[in-house]
């Protein structure tokens, strides 16, 4: 339903806002780093995530995506936004815009990243920047994403590197006893679990997480997955609760604390009427 609301809203304010908030948040709690690993997640994913809007007649040319690269590093937090609205007003199509110039940004900000030629904090702010845009353009990028979404299929990922699993598997049996088909990712990497939902359309993806000192792990892992996987909510679980403002620092949508309550905790999440109500409304 969410999709059908936006057809015609490029822009998610909220997403926005929230990207730019969390951007800030881990900027003053991660060391230099872990803000260092999660940018060039940012860069890494977009650069390589959609390549074949970065070429052709319909894409902008170098000397567009070094001004559109200076937007990402100006002072002016408003640059690039007013540069991709711009372009939106001169009537370039959204795949131009939002798709070939994120990628070929990302490629650019890369290769400059690699040969010294911009700092950290530069690179930071666009990866940051680049990131708010895909997250206020998530509807738009939605569209071109994996079709045929099963409403009752969930990705149940365990963090990498976390070895409590029990929990995870339990939690994994009671969604598929509340109707949930569940694809369980249990001690898979980062880049494998991305691949998952990259491949996939979720109702959601839950996400189990058990100590603070993964949370660049996590975070990391919450990005990459939103870049492939724009709208699906993003529930935390795990222990990692326990710290105060993980879900908000990591970006996800909302939190399960209790495995008693695990599946009407999701239902709630996702809007799905429990099983009996699913069946008897089909029949």
């Amino acid at each position: 339903m969410a999709r059908q609301q936006r057809e015609n809203d490029d822009l998610d304010q909220v997403a926005w806002a929230q990207a730019h908030l969390q951007f800030e948040k881990l900027q003053t709690h991660l060391p230099e780093t872990a803000v260092s690993n999660v940018a060039r997640e940012v860069v890494r994913r977009l650069a390589f995530r959609l390549p074949r809007y970065g070429e052709g007649t319909d894409g902008p040319s170098q000397g567009d995506i070094v001004r559109f690269c200076s937007t990402l590093t100006a002072t002016n937090d408003e640059s690039a936004e007013r540069f991709i609205r711009n372009l939106r007003r001169a009537g370039s199509s959204a795949h131009t815009i939002y798709l070939s110039y994120i990628a070929a940004a990302a490629r650019h900000l890369g290769a400059q990243w690699e040969e010294d030629e911009i700092s950290f904090a530069e690179v930071t702010m666009a990866s940051g920047r680049l990131f708010r845009i895909i997250r206020g353009l998530r509807y738009v990028l939605d569209r071109d994403g994996p079709q045929g979404e099963d409403t009752r299929r969930i990705l149940l990922a365990v963090l990498p590197g976390d070895s409590h699993t029990l929990a995870s598997e339990m939690a994994a049996d009671l969604f598929r006893r509340d109707g949930w088909e569940v694809d369980l990712a249990v001690g898979e990497d980062h880049d494998s679990i991305v691949a998952r939902a990259d491949t996939t359309r979720f109702a959601a993806v839950v996400i189990v997480a058990n100590a603070i000192r993964d949370l660049e792990t996590l975070t990391r892992l919450v990005i990459g997955l939103r870049i492939v996987a724009p709208v699906a909510p993003f529930v935390l679980a795990g222990k990692i609760l326990d710290a105060p403002d993980v879900a908000e620092m990591c970006g996800a949508d909302a939190e399960i604390t209790s495995l008693d309550t695990a599946a009407a905790r999701l239902r709630a999440i996702t809007g799905m009427p429990p099983r009996d109500d699913a069946a008897a409304s089909s029949t």
